[in-house]
Order: C-alpha cells, then structure tokens, then sequence
C-alpha cells in the first residue's frame, strides 16, 4: 500500500520556508566522514528531501544518490535543481546495497512514528552498508519538541510567503503533530515521534551496526538533558582502526564547531 507523500502541500514552498536551516553543518560533518572512506566511495541520501545536502555532494565530485518517500519533495527537487540522481524510497526498505556512506538527517528518522520502524529501518542501513561503511543521522530530542514546538502557535513571513504554524505534544506518546498552512493553501500535517538515545543505541546494535559515537548536534560533546538535536555516527563491521579515526574526526569538528 503506498504511504501519504505528508509533504504534498509543503514541497513547492520547502525550500523557502527552511532558509534558517544550517546545510553548511551537516555537510561539512558528512565531509570530514567522507575523507575516511576510500577514494570512490558510494553515498546515498535518505531522506533527502528537496536535495540541498545532495547537490552539495556532486558538487563535490562525490557519487551520491538521494531516496526519499515523498514524490512532491522529489518533484520539487528536480525543478530546482535539475537531474539529481534521486528515486522514490523508503527508509524501512531501502533500495541499495553496496553502499560505503549513508547520510539521514534532520530529523528523518523521528517521522517513524514506532520503535519497529527505527528498528526495520536501521536494518536496511545496515543491508545497504558495505563492510566498513558509515552510517551519520540525527534525531530531535523531547527537549527540542517541548522548547520550541508544545502547544505552540506563530506566524512567519519569508518574502512574500505568511505561514501558520500550530502543534501540539502528546507526552504520552512522545508524538508533536505539527499543522503549517501556507498562505491561504490548504493546511498540511506532519507528525515525529522522539527517542530516547537509549533504545537507538540499542536498535543499532540489533541491526548489526557498531556506535561509533552520539554526540550534541551543537557542541559535538557527549549529549546531556539540554540537547535539543543528537548526531549519531555509527559503522557496519568498522576495521580497528575505524573509531580512533572517527573520534579524531570528532575532535577536530569540536574544535571546527559551526
């Protein structure tokens, strides 16, 4: 059965609406990890939204792919920026193999709603991961959802765009739907669900991957209660030497901080 594309009424206006988004992190990380692959190496974006991150990697000469489950995302890519080799696909049933890095980044894997869908879907990281291979994603934290988004309701103008923004949080559940109409459109629903660093170490471990570190998307440092957003670094049967290098990496991104 296919999935709602929860992106169809958002996609046309993503870029414009996230223009405060940090890309130049997230692509300097997925760079430093990239220098501790061989020359050649396979990337696959999950999750890769309009391709911001994707772009960036052919630009750099890598060869990278994007999957993402939303088509309207996927359309909106290709009328930005052009003939980005991309396919429609889901996390829980990746389409790749052979691959040496997986990016999956902001917050894609919180838009699994349940622990059996992190869970499948670090599987399939793993299945598609060749020996050695790195797996970088992130998640947004129950503190990012109850600072920022509980129960709150605000306006943005971005040129000539007005958005309305609702949500709510289900402490329950760990859910936060979020409600964005923009203009006078039609109004769009997305919800995310957060985890606890925990059960990700663990399903990590049940997928056959190895923690290579979790760290504060801000500081780089271990995370504490006043994370907001967690990096996870992890590796599929990673050599010795793989996690002194990985950690060395982490130092100078510390150091680099951005």
């Amino acid at each position: 059965m296919p999935h709602p594309d929860l992106f169809q009424g958002l996609a046309a206006h993503y870029d414009a609406l996230m223009t405060h988004v940090n890309y130049d992190r997230w692509f300097y990380a997925t760079g430093v990890l990239a220098g501790l692959l061989p020359r050649g190496f396979i990337h696959v974006d999950a999750g890769c939204g309009t391709g911001v991150l994707l772009e960036r990697a052919r630009r750099a000469g890598w060869r990278s792919f994007g999957v993402d489950i939303s088509p309207s995302m996927l359309s909106a890519l290709r009328r930005s920026r052009g003939a980005l080799p991309c396919a429609v696909g889901d996390l829980r049933a990746l389409p790749v193999r052979g691959v040496h890095l997986i990016t999956c980044l902001f917050d894609s894997m919180n838009f699994l709603l349940e622990h059996e869908e992190v869970e499948r879907a670090l599987v399939q990281c793993a299945a598609a991961l060749c020996d050695g291979g790195l797996l970088y994603f992130d998640v947004v934290t129950e503190r990012m959802m109850l600072d920022h988004f509980a129960n709150q309701t605000w306006t943005e103008t971005e040129g000539n765009l007005r958005t309305t923004w609702a949500n709510r949080y289900d402490p329950n559940t760990r859910i936060c739907e979020t409600w964005v109409r923009v203009s006078t459109g039609a109004e769009s629903s997305t919800r995310e669900r957060a985890y606890d660093l925990e059960f990700l170490a663990e399903a990590l471990r049940g997928a056959g991957l190895t923690l290579l570190g979790a760290f504060d998307a801000d500081t780089w440092k271990p995370p504490t209660r006043r994370s907001c957003r967690i990096d996870f670094i992890a590796a599929k049967n990673p050599p010795l030497d793989l996690r002194r290098r990985v950690e060395r990496s982490i130092g100078e991104m510390r150091g680099q901080r951005r």
